[in-house]
Parts: C-alpha cells; sequence; structure tokens
C-alpha cells in the first residue's frame, strides 16, 4: 500500500473541491504542519539534532565514557542549548538552534510563514460566504449569493488529488460562480520563477480529475508584505522562457499557457486586509454576528502581532 492510499484509508478523502472541509482540519493541518517539519518544534531539523548528539557523544571528554556518562553529557549539553536559545524580545531575530518549547513557539507564532498559512486556512474556513463575496468582489467580478469551499495545503487535499508536481497555499472554490481562488500567501517571500505556470497545471490537473468544474474561471490572487505592481503578461512570458530553458515540458504545454494567459491576477498586502476586516467589521450586527466579529477581530489581532508588520526602529 502507497503513501497516498495509506493517508485516504486512514482520513478519508474528498472527490470534489465542492466537499465542505471542516474548519477543525485547520487544527489537525497545523499538527501535520509540525509533525513533518520538526523544526518548528524542536529548533532545528531531525536530521540535524540527530547528528549533533551523536558528535556530542563522540566528544573527547566522553568517547570512551559509559553509556550513562554518554547520557548525562548529552542531557547537560542540550540544556545549554536550550538556555541558550531563550530570547525576551518578542522581536529577537531568530537563529537555527535547538530551541525550548517557549522560544520554538515565538519563532512560530511570529515569524513563521507556514504557521500564519494554516492560521489562515481556519480564518478562512470560517468566515462567512457573504465575506468572501465581499472580499474577492474587490479583485473580481462576483455576483454574489453562491457557496465558498476553501481548502488549504494538507495530506488530505495532496492524497486526494494526487497532485504532486506543486504545493499551493490555500484554495477558495465558488461552484455557483464557476471561480477558483488561489490565495498565494508571503512573508517576506518572491513569487517562484515558475509559479504562476504552475498553479496553471495545477487547474488542469483539478480540472482532469473532476475537482472543479471545466471551464472555472481562475483568479490567482498574490497575499504578501506590500501590493505589487506586475504586468503580468510579462511575468509569464518570463515564466514561459524559464521553463523552457530549464526543461520544464509539463508547465509549458499549450493548455497549461492557455489556462494561465486566461486567468486573472491580482496583489493586495496584509495590511490591505487589515483594513477591509475592519471596514466589514463596522457592517455587522453586534448581536447577531457576534461570531463572525470575533473571529475578524482576532484574526486582525494575529495578524498585527506578526514580525514582519511591526513598526521599522533603528
Amino acid at each position: 500500500m502507497n503513501a497516498r492510499d495509506k493517508y485516504t484509508r486512514v482520513f478519508g478523502s474528498i472527490s470534489s473541491l465542492a466537499e465542505r472541509v471542516s474548519w477543525s482540519s485547520g487544527v489537525s493541518n497545523m499538527l501535520e504542519w509540525l509533525t513533518w517539519n520538526t523544526g518548528a518544534l524542536l529548533g532545528v531539523s531531525k536530521t540535524v539534532y540527530r547528528k549533533q548528539i551523536v558528535a556530542w557523544c563522540h566528544e573527547e571528554e566522553v568517547r570512551e565514557g559509559s553509556l550513562e556518562e554518554k547520557q548525562r553529557h548529552v542531557e547537560q549539553k542540550i540544556h545549554a542549548e536550550l538556555a541558550s536559545s531563550e530570547e525576551t524580545d518578542t522581536y529577537a531575530q531568530t537563529a537555527s538552534s535547538i530551541a525550548s518549547p517557549r522560544e520554538a513557539l515565538r519563532r512560530a507564532k511570529f515569524f513563521s510563514e507556514d504557521y500564519l498559512n494554516k492560521e489562515f486556512d481556519i480564518f478562512w474556513s470560517l468566515v462567512s460566504d457573504d465575506y468572501l463575496d465581499t472580499y474577492y468582489g474587490l479583485f473580481t467580478k462576483i455576483a454574489g449569493g453562491g457557496r465558498w469551499f476553501t481548502h488549504g495545503n494538507s495530506g488530505l487535499y495532496a492524497a486526494s488529488t494526487g497532485i504532486r508536481e506543486m504545493q499551493m497555499d490555500n484554495l477558495s472554490y465558488n461552484p455557483d460562480e464557476g471561480l477558483l481562488v488561489a490565495n498565494e500567501l508571503k512573508l517576506g517571500g518572491r513569487k517562484n520563477r515558475d509559479q504562476i505556470l504552475k498553479y496553471a497545471l495545477m487547474v488542469q490537473l483539478l480540472e482532469d480529475g473532476g475537482f472543479i468544474e471545466p471551464k472555472t474561471r481562475f483568479l490567482l490572487l498574490f497575499l504578501s508584505e506590500k501590493k505589487e505592481t506586475h504586468e503580468w503578461d510579462q511575468l509569464i512570458d518570463d515564466e514561459i522562457a524559464y521553463c523552457r530553458t530549464n526543461a520544464k515540458p509539463a508547465l509549458v504545454q499549450t493548455s497549461v499557457l492557455t489556462i494561465a494567459k486566461a486567468a486573472e491576477y491580482a496583489s493586495t498586502s496584509w495590511d490591505d486586509l487589515i483594513e477591509f476586516n475592519e471596514s466589514y467589521l463596522k457592517l455587522l450586527d453586534p448581536q447577531s454576528q457576534q461570531v463572525e466579529q470575533k473571529l475578524l477581530s482576532g484574526f486582525n489581532e494575529a495578524l498585527g502581532a506578526k514580525c514582519f508588520l511591526q513598526p521599522a526602529t533603528n
């Protein structure tokens, strides 16, 4: 039994992006991220951690010692590493080192793009359809009144779709609108040199697999530290040239290029999202819509605490 079959046998699968995935899946996706990326827990990767322990056991003072002596030596070394990793300044720069639980949490909560992605997944799955209609209406034509289904980057998505060619951040699908939105979330990172074409290939594979309806409109929305102004046609041409030079034939298929050139593109900032949430909050009834009020306020607080949104200091 391959890894994909093992996953779906235990955790199930979806056959369409128009299937509701519970917000609680976002919590399990957070755990899934931590189990596969243990550097977020240990401070360093499991490989680095393992090699460091072996190196400590090989140090001269314990190289010929007993098992108990080596265990005590490693324990002392780890305690020293944990103590030296601790930062009491919330936004102190991070470093690659074995970390205490508090320090690991600080690095993830305030600095990690992956952690932000998981927070976004939960938030996006809980907001109302009207919220998403209004927000996406800033970037594309929305008739309104349809149902939105959101999917984070998870084992459920990967195992169900079988798509291994690329990893998305978050997808919002509205079959009533005939619209798929890819939310590409950035925390200081730049667009990959083949990212647009990879998304176009993903759309083709989703359509071929019956996960979205044929001829679904596609919007690729970049959310990053600042709103960017791009010549999207030129970016696509640059990606085509790059993929042809670097022998990536799947990304320059005619069908993929057709999707890329027909897609819609937009760029916005996290600050703009915070401002949108503040404006949307004013439209909510304080008595009957308390849950969404708390949801938007809470996400704004989480975003506002991120390192990249802190004012620059000299």
